[in-house]
This record gives C-alpha cells, structure tokens and sequence, in this order.
C-alpha cells in the first residue's frame, strides 16, 4: 500500500545514472578497454521503468484525489526527451552536412527524423543493420536507438499503468506487468539464438528491462515489501556490495562477441533491480555522496545525446591514429552537454505546454524533412559541391578518360549489367551477378580474348579497372563476376564461409570454365587484409593455417589452367581506418591515417603474399601480380594521389583507383600481349 508522504529524491539513483553514461562514454572511446560497458544502456532501461513508476507514484502519494491523466503524463514524458533530442539531432545534421559528402551524408541524414520519432531501432531492424559493425561507426544517429525503445515502452506504459493506478486495483497491473515481462523475457532469450541483431534492437525483446524498473518501484512503496527488505537489513551492506560487483564484472566481462543480448544482459538488469530496491544504503551511499556522479547523472541525457556524434566527428576529422582526435571529441562533448542541460533541459522545455511541444515537434519534423530532401541544392552555394563528387564509385559511367589524367587515351569501354535472363542464357541455373565490359569506338577483333574478375565487392570495385583494360584491347571482352549482393565471398579470404560461399564458388568457378578459351585470363582479387579496426579480431590472419578458401577452388584452378587459360592472382594492396573521401581538401591535413609507411605495410601483408606463395607452388604458372607500387612509392604508401582518391571507402577503390589500376595493369607483362 502506497504510504500517504511524497516520495524524496533519491540520490542514489542519479548516481547510477552516472554509472551508466560513464560505462557506456568508456565503451564508445574505449572499446577494449572495457568491452560491454555498453550494459550501461541496460542499466539506463531498468532506471527509466523505474524513475517514470516512481514519479507517479510520487504525484498520487502528494494528491491521493487527484487523476493522473493521459496527458499530463505526456506531457512530463515529452519535456524530458523532446527539446533536447531536437536541438541535438539539428546540430548533428548540420554537423554531418558540413563535413561529410553528399553520399555519405545521405547515408544517414534519415536518422534524423527516426530519431526525432523515436522509431531509429526499428528503422536499424529493417535494414537489418549489425550494432557493432566497424561500418556504423560513421553513423552520428546510431545511438538514438535506445531513445527509441524507451520512447516505444513510454507509449504503451500508460495503456497498462494509468487505469489501474488506484489501489483497490492495482492487481490488474500486477497481472498485466508480470505476464508481459514474462513474455518479452523468453522472447529475447529466443532471439538471443536465432536473430540476435532484433533482440538487441527491438522493444518487444527489451520490454522486460524497462518492466523490471517498473514492477520494482511499485512494489518499493507496499507495507509488505519494506518488510521483506527489512528482514535482511543486516546483510544489506553485503548484498549492494555483490550488486554493484556484478553491476561492475558484467561492464569488463560483456562483449558483442559473447552471449549477448540473453544470457548476458541478465547481470547488468539484476544487479541494477538490486541496487534500486535497497536503495541508498551502504555502499551506494558512498556513490550517492559523489559530486562527480552526481554531476555525471544530472546531465546524464544531454551527455548522451552529444557524446556519440561527438566521438563519430571527431574521428572522422582527425582520424583514429591522431592525438587530436580524443581531447577534441571530449571537449566538444563537455561543451555541447553544458550548452544542452544548461539551455534547454534547464531552460525553455521546463515551461513549454503539451500544446507548444506538439508545434515544436511538429515544426522540427518538418524542418529535418526538407533539410533531408533539399540539402543537396544547397552545396553548391555553400562552396561544399566540389568536394562532394571526389569520392567516385568504381562503376562510375563516365568515359575513362574523365576518371584518368587527361594524357591517357581517348579510347573507352562500357559497362553492362546483364539481365537475369541474359545470365539464364550464359549460365543456366546460376545465381550470379554478372557485368560484360567492352570497347566502344574502335573495331572489334575477330578473335576475341576474355577477362574474367571474380569475387566479392571488392572484385566489384575492379570494374573500371576493366574497362581501362578493354579500351585499349579492342580484342578483349571483360566479365565481373560476383555473387547477388556482393557480400563477402571473395574466392580467396580470411573470412571465406564455405556453408554462405560454396555455391557461389562453386557455379562462379563453373562460369568461367563454360566461357574460358585458351589464351583467356582469369584475375582474382585475393587476401585481402584485415580492416584496422580495434573492434575486428584477426587470429585468423595470423594463423598460418586459416582456411582461405572453398573446396573448388584449387582443382578449379588446376583445371583451367590445363586448358590454357591464364590465372592472376591480385596481391592485397593497403587498408585504412579512414574513408578516401576523408583525406581529400583541408580534411586531409588534420589526420594521420591518410597514409601508412610502406615497411609497415608491407611487414603486415608477408603472411598473405606467403599463403600465395604457398598456392603458387601448387600450382605451377600461377601468377602473383603485386599493384604495391601504385599505391605506394618507396617510403609511403596513401589512399590519395594529387587531388584524388584512390578509394572509395576504407578498402574499396574509387573510380579513380580502379582506373588507375588497370592503366597499371597496362603497363605489365602479363597484359602486354594482344
């Protein structure tokens, strides 16, 4: 029964707040450092469940008479998340505007107006987008999907909460709570197993944290619960200590590697029910009694809203390698967290009504929309158009000669993507993705030669390689081979998964081997180095003894090359932690990672030019063309020449570096002949 006083303020829970924006602040700059501090948002789940309980709670125990209405609950609920989130989420489009491309840009710019809806996790589950991918770092949007699920839970909690508040019955909510936490309990612990991205995404599988929260406040305040808590007065002290342990272990131990979200996301959840049921005794009284946390969990939401974005910015200006890149990202997050708590949490979001939230909502919606569709026209004036079209894609369309110096030759080759009849036809009952490349404006040879690439995107990105190749061998038809999607299933690997890439192995292996004459080529791009990211584990690529490939391959090989048919393999060239498109214009000059000494490079690459090595000697007349000295001169090797990008993203080459290398390849032996 609830006891007829106002509820106090509880320090400790500020305290935890703290806790939890400070695990997850150590996870996004320190990943390694402490791996699933990302639990942090757990504990944020079973605070928010509790908090909102309890500050109801709280209003009835002032005025037992008085109705808690839709929406003056609303109302409270969008003061608290709605103008912050909306100055945040403007400053980061206009942030993200400035900095990035337009490409990039509008990669992400739809997280905007998710975010301001409250639906960023749900729009991440449709894309089927991975949390921890090393290529959602560049997203400033990606953590607004924990705002969503609090959001989601904060529309259906009064459905539950508001009709059954009154005492005579509240068993309803009991019975109501408990099943749906029940519920979502065995649902996340199934998606845990068999689609583990929409448990950790999606509100129905984390409804259960946020309904620990709350079915701990509303027991908190009955006669019968204070007893049992009583009952183990003595062992408190003991009980937080182990809570807060735990609390702590499951920061360290976690990682997105492991069992999470289920059976993981348990410690954190129990841990935090613990600490919230006994309240401030010892020892969270002494985390209670900090400045420091309470200063972390008063401004605990705008530190969230700006820490990301700041984190994703800083990194992408400076470059992970440099100094700079920290103590700005830090700066800018005290700055804009001040500026956020001081300004609008403190300030005009206190004194707005339902009315002026819905118009400011509303207007800001709108405003994020247009910003969305039109920023493009705005380049221009704004001096930011050039710098927008340096990142080219390898299958730009433009001649050849565009993408080149403007010495090369005027001879040029097109592109096509066959149709899925045309492939039928080639290839019956193969699912491939196929692009024929020949030459325009010269007179075609009557004994044509081919020249098939094939693997995964990054034989993709080779496409103006080939037309490079094609112009200037009117004799010569190119065929880009790779699998629906081009996802990840380069025939040469360190990530080769033979139960998704088999198939694809299998029937692009047998393409080439239906097509192939005598004096045909077959190239494949091989090896490639792992990505520098902190976050990707690479015992694969120092295990000597990694497999690299499928089963078909080397007596594919063997086989092609006893019907005359010539095969390359394209030695790995550099990765970077940076986007080509980073190292272009005055970008270039606040990072280091736009280039790499070519000793280190070369240093990390002798296991992979080894395992080709070892392949060589199996397979006699196998050539290993190494493109090192195009992307690197003697002492320093970049992912930029001149003015232009040799690379679209981290590892994938740009038009320009596409075409670069098959004017390279030009100038080899083994492309010399007719």
């Amino acid at each position: 029964m609830i006891q007829g006083h106002r509820l106090p303020f509880r320090a400790d829970i500020q305290a935890l707040r703290g806790v939890a924006v400070l695990a997850v602040l150590i996870f996004h700059l320190f990943p390694d450092l402490l791996p699933g501090g990302y639990g942090g948002v757990d504990l944020f789940f079973v605070i928010s469940g509790y908090v909102v309980t309890y500050a109801l709670l709280a209003r009835q125990a002032k005025d037992p008479d008085r109705e808690m209405g839709f929406s003056d609950y609303f109302k409270r609920r969008l003061r608290r998340i709605m103008p912050p989130l909306l100055v945040a989420l403007l400053i980061i489009a206009a942030i993200s505007y400035l900095i990035y491309d337009k490409r990039l840009f509008h990669s992400f710019s739809g997280y905007s107006i998710t975010g301001l809806l409250g639906v960023s996790n749900l729009k991440l589950i449709s894309q089927q987008t991975n949390y921890f991918s090393p290529d959602e770092y560049l997203n400033p949007y990606l953590h607004t999907w924990s705002l969503g699920i609090e959001e989601q839970f904060y529309l259906i909690f009064p459905l539950i909460f508001l009709p059954f508040v009154r005492t005579e019955r509240r068993w309803y909510f009991w019975l109501a709570a408990g099943a749906l936490w029940f519920a979502s309990f065995l649902l996340a612990w199934h998606w845990s197993q068999v689609a583990a991205e929409r448990a950790y995404l999606s509100p129905l599988s984390r409804f259960w944290e946020l309904a620990t929260g709350v079915l701990l406040a509303l027991a908190g305040v009955t006669s019968r619960f204070k007893r049992l808590l009583a009952k183990f007065k003595k062992f408190a002290g003991l009980i937080q200590v182990f809570a807060l342990l735990l609390l702590l272990l499951s920061f360290a131990l976690l990682s997105n590697k492991g069992s999470y979200p289920m059976p993981g996301v348990v410690l954190p959840v129990l841990a935090s029910a613990v600490l919230l049921g006994f309240g401030a005794g010892t020892p969270l009284a002494v985390l209670a009694q900090s400045n420091g946390l309470q200063a972390l969990g008063a401004v605990s939401y705008s530190l969230y809203l700006y820490h990301w974005p700041c984190i994703v910015f800083a990194r992408y200006l400076f470059g992970s390698q440099s100094g700079f890149w920290l103590p700005v990202a830090l700066l800018a997050t005290a700055l804009l967290t001040w500026f956020s708590y001081r300004f609008v949490e403190l300030g005009w979001s206190r004194r707005a009504s339902l009315a002026q939230l819905g118009l400011l909502g509303g207007f800001g919606l709108v405003g994020l929309a247009l910003f969305d569709s039109q920023a493009q026209r705005l380049r221009a004036p704004l001096g930011l158009a050039t710098f927008s079209e340096y990142a080219w894609t390898a299958n730009d369309p433009r001649p050849i000669q565009q993408l080149l110096p403007a010495d090369v030759s005027s001879n040029d080759a097109i592109a096509s993507a066959l149709t899925a009849s045309q492939i039928e036809q080639l290839a019956p009952g193969m699912a491939l993705q196929l692009t024929m490349v020949q030459a325009t404006g010269k007179a075609i040879a009557e004994e044509r030669r081919h020249l098939f690439v094939v693997g995964d995107s990054h034989a993709g990105s080779l496409l103006a390689a080939v037309r490079s190749l094609v112009a200037e061998k009117p004799g010569l038809v190119g065929f880009v081979v790779t699998p629906p999607g081009m996802g990840g299933c380069s025939l040469l690997s360190y990530s080769f998964d033979p139960g998704r890439c088999s198939v694809y192995e299998a029937q692009s292996l047998a393409l080439v081997k239906r097509l192939a004459k005598p004096g045909d080529r077959l190239l494949l791009p091989s090896l490639r180095l792992p990505r520098l990211s902190p976050r990707l584990q690479v015992a694969s690529y120092v295990n000597p003894n990694t497999p690299v490939m499928g089963s078909h391959l080397e007596p594919a090989l063997r086989g092609l090359q006893a019907s005359g048919v010539q095969v390359g393999l394209l030695a790995p060239w550099p990765v970077y932690n940076v986007l080509g498109k980073q190292c272009l214009g005055w970008q270039q000059q606040l990072k280091l990672d736009c280039s790499q000494r070519r000793a280190d490079f070369e240093s990390d690459r002798a296991p992979a030019l080894e395992r080709l090595k070892r392949l060589q000697k199996r397979l006699p007349g196998l050539q290993i063309i190494d493109p090192i000295n195009l992307f690197c001169d003697a002492k320093t090797c970049s992912n930029w020449r001149g003015t232009l990008p040799l690379y679209a993203d981290h590892d994938h080459l740009s038009g320009y570096g596409s075409a670069a290398l098959g004017s390279w390849l030009l100038e080899q032996p083994q492309f010399r002949s007719p």
